[in-house]
């Protein structure tokens, strides 16, 4: 049996609603609530870290000996080759990103950021780009709500006059977003369809590799989240209206990433240990770095444990005296609850 992307969400929708908890939602369906307000910090995340894979997909797309790729049919004479206008995200995003943290540039950015001389074949381009965007948005999590003014850095090319850190990411933003449209044209004009303008696969997926896809979807969701809160407030756990007893921050986390352990176990045939079975985490698990090493590693584990499933074996009963007695059940499940307490864990950050 092969499963599409399509029927495997309408499943998971399906099994979800039995789910006897309160609704997820994403940072931005969360936002439409009045009682959530998310931080400029957290709205610049949320653009680059959809933008950076937009960049990587289309610097992957291009063949190497097309890097050196320059338009020559119109008005192109002196424009950037491929290479460089990846080269040139990377070095505006060092740039601006050093603005915000109040650093130098780190290493060459080159002259009128044309990025570093000694970044020159594909795969190194491709990791300069990555490493460009690590750093952005590393400044993005400096960025408060104050929006207070600054002098522009003279290694800017704004010249003098007074910024904000908000204002200095969003025309980072812009900027990179202007270039990958001119990406996506150079792409074009060498006969490659764009990655994102590629018709959806037609044929169905091996259900292994629709549920990870899920599972991926949810990690990138979940563990940000979980990183973004500040250790301190780790502990917290809401006291207006009816919330006594309610898990902590913390406490919320380590349940879902237990929960996320205990169904690898029971799909891969293994017996959960006890604090997974409980759904609590292990005790020892404690500061935040630990417990989000933690979640990372139940993550870990569902991919795993998802690897082993084939389409032949998905709904074989396992015997298991519980609600979910197949590993598809197991593995929704396990999505099905992360999300849930996303949505708890982005109204504690709130």
């Amino acid at each position: 049996m092969k499963i599409s992307y399509s029927v495997f969400l309408a499943l998971l929708l399906l099994y979800a609603n039995g789910l006897q908890s309160q609704p997820s939602a994403s940072p931005h369906q969360a936002a439409q609530g009045a009682a959530v307000r998310h931080t400029n910090s957290q709205e610049l995340d949320y653009l680059l870290v959809r933008l950076e894979p937009r960049i990587l997909a289309v610097a992957n797309a291009m063949p190497a000996d097309k890097y050196a790729f320059v338009p020559v049919a119109g008005e192109f004479k002196g424009v950037r080759s491929f290479a460089e206008q990846l080269k040139h995200i990377a070095a505006d995003n060092y740039l601006d990103g050093a603005a915000v943290l109040g650093e130098k540039p780190p290493g060459n950015v080159g002259a009128e950021e044309s990025g570093s001389a000694d970044v020159k074949t594909k795969a190194e381009i491709i990791a300069y780009v990555k490493d460009s965007f690590e750093y952005v948005r590393r400044a993005a999590q400096h960025v408060d709500d104050h929006n207070e003014t600054f002098p522009n850095p003279d290694f800017l090319p704004y010249g003098p006059g007074m910024t904000t850190r908000m204002h200095i990411l969003l025309a980072n933003i812009g900027h990179t977003n202007d270039h990958y449209g001119q990406l996506v044209e150079y792409l074009r004009m060498n006969g490659i369809v764009p990655p994102e303008s590629r018709p959806l696969p037609q044929a169905h997926l091996p259900v292994m590799e629709a549920l990870d896809f899920w599972i991926t979807n949810t990690e990138s969701e979940v563990v940000p989240a979980a990183d973004a809160m500040p250790a301190e407030k780790y502990s917290f756990a809401p006291s207006g209206g009816k919330f006594a007893g309610v898990r902590t921050f913390a406490q919320q986390v380590k349940h879902l990433a237990a929960n996320n352990y205990r169904m690898a176990a029971y799909i891969t045939g293994k017996r959960p240990t006890q604090d997974q079975d409980s759904e609590t985490g292990p005790d020892e698990v404690r500061s935040k770095a630990e417990i989000v090493e933690y979640l990372k590693g139940s993550f870990a584990a569902l991919h795993q444990a998802v690897a082993q499933i084939d389409d032949q074996d998905m709904l074989q009963p396992l015997g298991l005296r519980l609600r979910q007695d197949t590993r598809l059940q197991l593995t929704i499940d396990a999505v099905a609850h992360s999300y849930d307490h996303y949505g708890q864990m982005v109204e504690y950050s709130a």
